[in-house]
């Protein structure tokens, strides 16, 4: 079986509630276009797998007095895509490695919103944790196909 890596299920759970708070598109219209896009690749990552993973994102972010959502998200999207763990690199493209190739076993939901979770803690405790404000994941070399489909437009009638 291809099966997403844990930080791509990650990665894209957070760049769909980004969006999903920025432009106001139904969560099914983003879970759709993305799934349509990675099922090829990675047969795990379908529209209810992301919707769940979405909606236990956002819950946990609503259970917070803070309304800079919007940053924590995408410091989690910076981290995700920048560390394989704090203070390690990650590197997409290698001679032996290529961290976008699919795995054989799932990351479950549970896994993903554990991680999300205890970042949203440490970025509470280290605030450096955050991105320059200029960052944007369109900047991020060796993964282009993925930024693609990350950034693909989702419309209202994408969620019939």
């Amino acid at each position: 079986m291809n099966y997403s890596p844990d930080w791509v299920l990650s990665l894209a759970c957070s760049v769909i509630t980004k969006r999903y708070i920025l432009e106001h598109v139904p969560i099914q219209s983003f879970t759709n276009v993305f799934s349509k896009a990675l099922e090829p690749m990675y047969e795990d990552l379908t529209g209810s797998k992301l919707r769940e993973g979405v909606e236990e994102e956002m819950r946990f972010l609503a259970t917070f007095d803070d309304d800079n959502y919007i940053e924590i998200v995408n410091a989690h999207i910076f981290n995700v895509v920048t560390y394989v763990k704090p203070g390690k690199k990650r590197n997409l493209k290698g001679f032996f490695s290529n961290e976008l190739k699919p795995k054989v076993t799932e990351t479950s939901i549970a896994a993903s919103n554990k991680s999300f979770k205890a970042f949203v803690f440490q970025l509470r405790t280290e605030p450096k944790l955050k991105p320059e404000s200029s960052w944007d994941l369109s900047q991020v070399k060796d993964m282009d196909s993925l930024i693609t489909i990350l950034n693909s437009p989702a419309l209202v009638f994408d969620a019939l």
